[in-house]
């Protein structure tokens, strides 16, 4: 396939996103990332060859489809719930795919690259949070013209996430760790890791039509991570369950609840074990970071840190790699 070096990003704004445009950005490619307030997300602008195109609703479809046009390669996060008020409601992800669908049809554009999530299934209720993910997998899975690929994650985590960086908030507060949902059970996947691996496939024929499970080497639950931040961090903490009602109020609560481990997305996304058989290393051709490195990198006291990375020097590994 012939393809271009313009790409469109919807739902960029967020933990997922900018690990993605930066990685596009890296590679070479001519990204617009499509935002309701560009005056909010100027720092995009400092990544090169970027820019910002307005879309101030999925109903305007002049907007939606100057979003689109031009474009050779579309990169859809909408279902990424960690991009604050530019994220689209649960209740409207479907509809504005549906709008989004033929504008991306009608633009001409050859590659699309969807996020979803280990779970997503189309046999479960709309309503659910994983049924609906398997509809908007279905409506760009199903977009002419246009080779697909549907991206497929566990736990993606990294310095501003959403569930090892509240765990680690909690715990410099209080030597105290609370869990929701702490028997899931997670292969956690840098999100840099994912971003590189996401960008590798745009040319990759072999991925061409099909829906991708990305996940770590390590197995545990979320109260196991939540042991593993604490070690990290060198503290003596207690980490143990928060029992469903409770982790409710807490979300519900927001900035303003005693708790900060827990938030309403996770509780969305986090009901269910998230593992896969698959191979991330045969997949994409790069073994993914290690837990214990990733977390440490921001999570680990500075002058542990300092010395971790001494160590890894000596031992010849890779500068990159390097908290």
């Amino acid at each position: 396939m012939l393809l271009g070096n313009k790409v469109t990003v919807f739902g960029g704004t967020g933990f997922v996103g900018k690990a993605v445009v930066n990685e596009l950005s890296k590679a070479g490619y001519e990204i617009k990332v499509v935002v309701r307030r560009s005056e909010r997300f100027r720092e995009f602008l400092l990544y090169p060859n970027t820019t910002l195109h307005t879309l101030e609703s999925y109903e305007n479809a002049e907007q939606l489809n100057a979003a689109v046009s031009g474009a050779d390669i579309v990169v859809n996060l909408t279902t990424d719930r960690s991009t604050g008020t530019e994220m689209v409601e649960q209740n409207k992800l479907a509809s504005i795919t549906q709008k989004m669908k033929p504008a991306i049809e009608s633009a001409g554009v050859k590659r699309v690259l969807s996020l979803s999530q280990i779970g997503a299934n189309n046999d479960a209720p709309n309503s659910d949070w994983f049924g609906l993910l398997g509809e908007v997998d279905n409506l760009m899975h199903n977009i002419a013209n246009a080779a697909v690929t549907i991206f497929k994650p566990s736990l993606l985590i990294g310095a501003e996430d959403d569930t090892t960086a509240r765990f680690i908030k909690q715990l410099n507060r209080i030597d105290l760790l609370m869990v929701a949902n702490s028997g899931t059970v997670v292969q956690p996947l840098w999100v840099k890791d994912f971003a590189q691996a996401m960008v590798s496939t745009i040319k990759e024929e072999a991925t061409f039509g099909h829906k991708l499970e990305m996940a770590g080497e390590e197995r545990l639950t979320l109260k196991e991570l939540g042991e593993l931040v604490a070690e990290l961090m060198q503290k003596d903490a207690i980490v143990f369950p928060m029992c469903k009602l409770n982790a409710k109020i807490m979300a519900a609560l927001g900035g303003f609840a005693p708790v900060a481990s827990v938030s309403k997305s996770q509780l969305l996304m986090l009901p269910h074990d998230m593992i896969s058989e698959s191979d991330f290393s045969s997949q994409f051709g790069f073994a993914p970071s290690s837990l214990e490195w990733v977390i440490s990198t921001y999570a680990t006291p500075h002058d542990i840190r300092e010395r971790y990375n001494f160590y890894r020097k000596e031992a010849g590994r890779d500068a990159k790699e390097l908290a």
